[in-house]
């Protein structure tokens, strides 16, 4: 009976050893310690599938000690690199002896180069790490589809400035290859990766036109991202970059972005007149945390198109008649505005360089009217004259004049670029009463603006050491977003603390609600400075003052008010008698005014009973008296 109920597991065991001999053990682990000549950190290993993308993510330290340098860029090695490596920790495969495990026996862990090779695989990412610092970088190779699943070894380069090289390395674990991934979701398995121009045809806008357009920004990773800013890439070739540059840099932040989830990115370009027509590649740098308050990561590259026509497809055909061939050519050669940054509601004047861009023709009687871009038929642009219009009467060959006009732009305008146009009226030798126009955008922006709720301090008395609560609402009441609101308290009185408010969206507020603690008695009328500040969407930060009123006080001791009494009560006593009172009480006050203070409550109950005891006894005589009588 014992020996069947062990014949199952005598089956399992046998089943077990026959699937040992015939499947091929799981690679190890390496330990990779050896060939990390610079500190690096991978918080858990990374893990991808065969024919898939794997994401590899390390902080890497420059301790200073490889020659005190900076660390410049970091690369994949090649599988020649890698095999040398691997032949360096285990010897030459041919050496191996099949009857031992471990170094130089054999060998436990896969040593196949686990990447398929193309012409980016082996591009190196920009470091710019000096002494000292750290940075964490996340770096995207796609595996090969016939890799048995198992810990593979990944190793890299990393250059200095003097181009030195140190070798890195780390392990990944790949699952083998199960028929379910394709070739079209291989991109939707990196956990960090992004797409732009979903779904949306190419921006088109000719010469001097202002080209208004969104660009669609895609999370194709599988994680989450925080913080995500856009970058377009400017040129001051008008070759390489059809737009003119009036803004000092065009980042935009999008915010949190959650997987699959698409923006759009709005810009609002003018387009140059000296442009030529064709299709041209933006570029946009794509930067994120991949933690909320963690570290940027390095710019993602992203190409967008945009076609443009230029002034050479308005190039006279060979039949053209005579007077269109010697008409002049009047073009925008620059403009200015005083101030420089425009603001709604508030007023500008606007300079322009007119140019007759014309090698042998003149232009006379020449009349320049601005008209502006309307909004809801109101124009954005106003003059207070109520003229738009300027006469000019001569331009030469090559000479150039300037324009000069205060406009008002309407203070409910967008914060974004909007177009003037200058239409052109004039003669030219052969041609009379020619009409052209050509086109600027101008950037508006509002001022940012905010106010206070009613700031509640509970309690608005306190002694040092205390804390007292802090609230309020800060509004949001312009027409921009405002960028990480912070608030600042500050006195004399008071710990300085900092509060993180966030964004506050137009129209919107933000709650504070904050505990401040006091250090020491206020000296001055009690006023604590509240200090807002935010930033733009450039970054440039803006701070506003505000107060509240808070009294401190200090830190009274329960006895040391019985104690100045009972010495003003002595004032009347000798002065030798006085002095040795006083040190007497000073050395043992603490202990004699409690005891002398029970004493006296003690006392005074004596008092109250033997007096309430003595009247109950008057009232029983009388009431005896009265019975007598």
């Amino acid at each position: 009976m014992k020996t069947w109920k062990r014949l199952p597991a005598v089956l399992l065991l046998i089943i077990a050893l026959l699937a040992a001999a015939v499947m091929p053990a799981a690679a190890e682990m390496l330990d990779m310690s050896e060939f990390n000549q610079i500190q690096i950190i991978v918080s858990k290993v990374p893990r991808g599938k065969a024919g898939n993308k794997i994401s590899i993510k390390m902080t890497i330290h420059n301790d200073g000690t490889m020659d005190n340098n900076t660390l410049k860029e970091i690369c994949l090695a090649t599988p020649e690199e890698h095999e040398s490596f691997m032949e360096e920790k285990f010897g030459d495969d041919e050496e191996e002896d099949d009857d031992n495990d471990g170094e130089g026996g054999l060998r436990r862990y896969h040593d196949s180069y686990p990447f398929e090779v193309d012409s980016s695989t082996f591009k190196p990412k920009p470091l710019g790490m000096k002494p000292g610092s750290d940075k964490t970088v996340t770096l995207s190779y796609k595996l090969r589809r016939d890799l048995q699943a198992g810990y593979y070894q990944a190793f890299f380069f990393i250059k200095d400035n003097n181009d030195s090289r140190y070798r890195v390395g780390v392990n990944i674990w790949v699952s083998a290859y199960d028929g379910s991934s394709t070739e079209e979701d291989d991109g939707n398995n990196t956990d960090y990766d992004f797409s732009i121009g979903d779904g949306q045809f190419t921006p088109y806008a000719a010469y001097g036109q202002v080209m208004n357009f969104n660009v669609n920004l895609t999370n194709t990773g599988t994680r989450k991202v925080y913080d995500v800013r856009v970058d377009m890439q400017l040129d001051a070739d008008v070759t390489k970059f059809p737009f003119d540059i009036n803004e000092g840099n065009y980042n935009r932040k999008m915010g949190d972005m959650e997987p699959g989830q698409m923006v759009e990115v709005p810009y609002s370009m003018g387009v140059r007149t000296d442009v030529k027509s064709g299709f041209f590649p933006i570029h946009y740098f794509v930067t994120y945390r991949e933690e909320e308050g963690g570290n940027f990561s390095e710019p993602v590259d992203l190409v967008f198109y945009v076609h443009v026509k230029g002034e050479d497809d308005d190039e006279l055909a060979a039949d053209a008649g005579e007077q269109d061939r010697t008409k002049a050519r009047i073009i925008v050669d620059s403009f200015s505005t005083e101030p420089q940054e425009i603001y709604a509601g508030a007023p500008f004047v606007l300079k322009v360089r007119m140019k007759n861009a014309s090698s042998n023709v003149s232009a006379s009687n020449i009349m320049f009217t601005f008209v502006s871009e309307e909004v809801e038929s109101s124009p954005i642009f106003t003059s207070d004259t109520g003229s738009t219009s300027m006469v000019v009467n001569s331009l030469s060959p090559g000479e150039v004049t300037e324009l000069s006009m205060l406009f008002k732009p309407a203070p409910t305008a967008e914060q974004k670029s909007y177009r003037m146009t200058i239409q052109e009226q004039y003669d030219s030798p052969e041609f009379k009463n020619a009409k052209e126009e050509v086109k600027i955008s101008l950037q508006v922006k509002q001022e940012p603006r905010l106010n206070t709720s009613t700031i509640e301090v509970m309690p608005d008395n306190l002694e040092v050491g205390s804390e007292t609560n802090v609230m309020f609402g800060i509004n949001n009441t312009g027409k921009v977003l405002l960028y990480n609101v912070m608030v600042r308290f500050e006195a004399d009185s008071i710990q300085t603390s900092d509060t993180y408010v966030g964004n506050i969206k137009p129209g919107e507020t933000g709650n504070v609600d904050t505990m401040v603690t006091a250090v020491a008695p206020t000296m001055d009328d009690g006023r604590v400075k509240i200090i807002i500040s935010y930033e733009d969407e450039n970054g440039a930060v803006t701070e506003v003052e505000k107060e509240l009123m808070l009294f401190v006080s200090e830190a009274v001791d329960p006895y040391e008010g019985m104690e100045a009494g009972m010495m003003e009560g002595m004032d009347g006593m000798e002065g030798g008698e006085m002095e040795g009172q006083g040190s007497f009480l000073s050395k043992y006050g603490k202990i004699v005014f409690p005891i002398a203070a029970v004493l006296a409550i003690g006392a005074g109950s004596f008092i109250v009973v033997k007096r309430k005891k003595k009247k109950e006894k008057e009232l029983e005589e009388e009431e005896l008296d009265d019975e007598i009588s």
